[in-house]
């Protein structure tokens, strides 16, 4: 009769006793009188000593690396291993053989693995220790992002995907052929998020898919990803979106700290990540005045990447602070449905806000236009056709609450937390320009 299978992480409160584990064999080390096995699963490693002259020890030398194996043995005390404690094993079995594997799961000295190569082999690289742990704190930043909104009385929803008209920009965008229609993969949520509060849903969120038809190479963008979003009615003023962003934003990091906040420090050496203190908030017009003062600002009417990068170095040294809110953007740089306002020089803004986290923009929130004749204005303004979106205006004309809310790429999020080179450590599968397989 066979065992439950224990967790690694349980066997700390299993001195003594008789378990059952299961996992991958990372490494196998026969010697004259015992062999070693380091098994590994999802929850850690431990390490299973083998006596010679056992059934076990035979199987021992079938087993090859990476090889799924289930290990039964008595936890016992030790010295010699990092844990304090090992397996003495009594019976082994052999579950699953692995071929030599195509890229080293748990890279050593000079075996590199490219990226491109660790992409291609995705479910190995993922075997890794350091892997699992990034897909376990995207993991706990969902279930903060959830639980956090709930407990505030917002509603989930879940928009379409496919869309007839274009949410913000046709240059982005995938068309697809639908039953003898143009259809097109949306962009993000916002219309139809916009809709929910129409339909007097009053705060709603969503965690789904989004697409762009981006051809860009760099280290923060993908054609597909997670998107996090929010929309909120009844506000008084832009300060509650951003408010409740950084509310959301603290919840979601304490649940990162407290699911896997000892693994982070393990494999990235980061200890503190938590939000204790407000986010400072900066107009355009100011931080481009900082950007020039350090030598850094752009003719850009927005944030070039170096100079969200200086700013994010300014706001660390002068504030203490990983984030900051770039407020009050020129109108020229926003979509038509965000609510226009009038800058310190008046000029016109748009009355929104993008947030930096460690030098790179994260999230873009904003309060929204809820009359109806100020949206055709805009939309119009914007060289945008009003027929191919009517069905999206019509919301607004039999009452449309004040409303705003945000959008942001979880995966981002993921890279700027734990600091990875490229935003493809942080998914699970990335999709991009020259990226469709796996």
């Amino acid at each position: 009769m066979s065992m439950i299978r224990t967790h690694i992480a349980e066997i700390p409160q299993k001195i003594g006793e008789t378990i059952t584990v299961k996992g991958h064999a990372q490494t196998i080390r026969e010697q004259s009188s015992v062999a070693f096995i380091v098994l590994r699963e999802i929850t850690g490693t431990v390490q299973c000593v083998v006596e010679r002259g056992t059934p076990a020890f035979e199987k021992v030398k079938q087993i090859t690396t990476e090889s799924v194996i289930s290990v039964t043995g008595t936890v016992v005390k030790t010295s010699s291993t990092e844990s304090g404690y090992e397996i003495h094993v009594s019976e082994l079995e052999i579950i699953s053989l692995a071929e030599a594997t195509p890229i080293p799961v748990t890279p050593k000295g000079s075996a590199e693995v490219t990226p491109e190569k660790s992409q291609d082999w995705r479910f190995l690289s993922l075997r890794s220790p350091r892997s699992a742990t990034i897909m376990r704190a995207f993991s706990a930043m969902t279930a903060g992002y959830h639980e956090y909104l709930e407990k505030q009385g917002f509603i989930e929803i879940q928009t379409p995907k496919i869309m007839a008209t274009p949410s913000e920009s046709r240059a982005e965008l995938f068309k697809l052929e639908y039953f003898g229609q143009t259809a097109y993969l949306a962009q993000s949520p916002q219309l139809f998020k916009q809709m929910a509060i129409a339909s007097g849903l009053e705060r709603v969120f969503e965690v789904a898919p989004a697409f762009r038809a981006d051809k860009s190479f760099t280290t923060r963008h993908a054609t597909e990803f997670t998107c996090y979003d929010v929309e909120m009615g009844y506000i008084e003023s832009f300060e509650e979106v951003m408010t409740e962003l950084e509310q959301t934003i603290r919840y979601m990091l304490t649940s990162i700290k407290k699911k896997c906040g000892r693994e982070i420090e393990k494999y990235f050496g980061i200890t503190e990540f938590q939000l204790k203190k407000p986010i400072p908030r900066i107009t355009m017009a100011r931080a481009k005045e900082i950007l020039r003062e350090m030598g850094a600002a752009s003719e850009q009417p927005d944030l070039t990447t170096a100079e969200e990068k200086a700013l994010g170095e300014y706001v660390r040294e002068h504030f203490g602070s990983e984030f900051v809110y770039v407020t009050e953007w020129p109108w020229a740089a926003r979509p038509f449905y965000h609510k226009k306002g009038i800058g310190e020089h008046g000029e016109p803004i748009s009355v929104s806000a993008d947030l930096l986290y460690k030098g790179v923009e994260i999230v873009t929130c904003a309060q929204r236009e809820e009359s109806y004749g100020k949206l055709c204005e805009q939309l119009r303004e914007k060289g945008l056709h009003q027929e191919g979106l009517q069905w999206y205006l019509e919301c607004f004309r039999y009452g449309m609450p004040p409303h705003g809310g945000w959008g942001f790429g979880g995966a981002r999020f993921i890279k700027q937390l734990l600091e990875l080179p490229t935003i493809r450590e942080s998914m699970f599968l990335f999709r991009g320009p020259s990226r469709l397989m796996p």
